[in-house]
């Protein structure tokens, strides 16, 4: 079981909200082992546990090719004007956000955005230890 402070994780939520305002569709944190959602807006099971399936595969993918592994996150630019990133926090725990890549300053979301949701996730983690 994963000793994290689900506030803390609720309020890096709150804050990725309020930065990125109607750009932000869905947002999830969860737990890699067991797939399950542990804060969010918006939540979506379905895509929580396919791109916990996704992320394998690419570490899998780049291991194969002899490339270097998945570091922080991966951006996907989908149709639609959608964009999606994933981030690691360590081995144990995900975030995915989808956004409306037209209401969202790709330059934010790299520098300010992804930055603070790992902080955010990381002194949910820090609480307890």
């Amino acid at each position: 079981m994963l000793d994290i402070d689900v506030n803390l994780l609720e309020q890096t939520v709150k804050e990725a909200k309020e930065t990125l305002r109607d750009g932000l569709v869905a947002t999830d944190i969860w737990d890699r082992e067991t797939g399950l959602s542990l804060a969010g807006f918006n939540p979506q099971p379905e895509a929580v546990a396919l791109f916990n399936q996704l992320t394998n595969e690419m570490a899998s993918t780049l291991a194969g090719s002899n490339f270097p592994g998945l570091n922080r996150y991966f951006l996907l630019d989908l149709d639609g004007g959608n964009t999606v990133v994933c981030q690691k926090h360590g081995d144990d725990l995900m975030s995915g956000m989808l956004l409306d890549a037209a209401k969202v300053n790709l330059g934010i979301l790299v520098s300010i955005v992804i930055p603070k949701y790992a902080a955010g996730v990381a002194a949910a983690r820090n609480q307890h230890h």
